[in-house]
């Protein structure tokens, strides 16, 4: 391709309001040769396509809800307090993990002391009562008796046990009773005194 421009001079002579002078031939000019790049002319030229990539993201799941006790506990089992916890007493005093916790207990009659001292801090610590309980500190009244882990699990197996015996929904015994008795904080204050 030939391109033919007017001369520097010319354009120069122009105000910018002006129309570029027409060139004539005598005028001086500039000549350029300009290489243009092939053309194929067999490829059809295709615009380029343009892709739009769309993602839906769906958000992740809620995480799961810890089950809550949904029972007022002091309402719908407070008149039982002092049958489960007889009846807890009367369990650990026959069981051969216990018998031996228990036995000076037994031995001495003091049973029905201890199934009311338990009603009280039972009561006491479910908040259906306050001040109820009076007795030793959990480190004081298990002091001396290198109570285990495993003992104090089974004991909270035997507890379990009689709830459901004595009717309590396995949900309630769950969410309900067993929070505040497998809590590390609680069990240290028994386990290993």
């Amino acid at each position: 391709m030939r391109l033919v421009l007017p001369s520097l001079l010319a354009l120069s002579a122009c105000d910018a309001d002006d129309e570029l002078p027409r060139s004539s031939a005598t005028e001086p000019t500039i000549a350029m040769d300009i290489p243009l790049p092939p053309v194929d002319t067999d490829t059809p030229t295709v615009p380029p396509e343009t892709t739009t990539t769309t993602t839906t993201t769906t958000p992740p799941p809620p995480p799961p809800t810890t089950p809550v006790c949904e029972t007022d506990i002091c309402v719908v089992y407070g008149a039982a307090v002092p049958a489960v916890s007889a009846g807890i007493v009367a369990a650990a005093a026959v069981d051969p993990t216990f018998a031996d916790f228990f036995a000076p207990v037994v031995a001495g009659g003091g049973e029905a002391a201890l199934a009311a001292s338990l009603t009280d801090f039972i009561t006491d610590a479910y908040g259906c009562t306050t001040g109820a309980y009076t007795g030793a500190s959990m480190e004081d009244a298990h002091a001396g008796m290198g109570i285990t882990q495993q003992e104090y699990d089974d004991f909270i197996t035997l507890i379990a046990g009689v709830l459901l015996g004595a009717g309590v929904p396995e949900d309630d015994v769950n969410l309900c009773f067993a929070p505040p008795l497998v809590d590390p904080a609680f069990s240290a204050t028994i386990v290993g005194q």
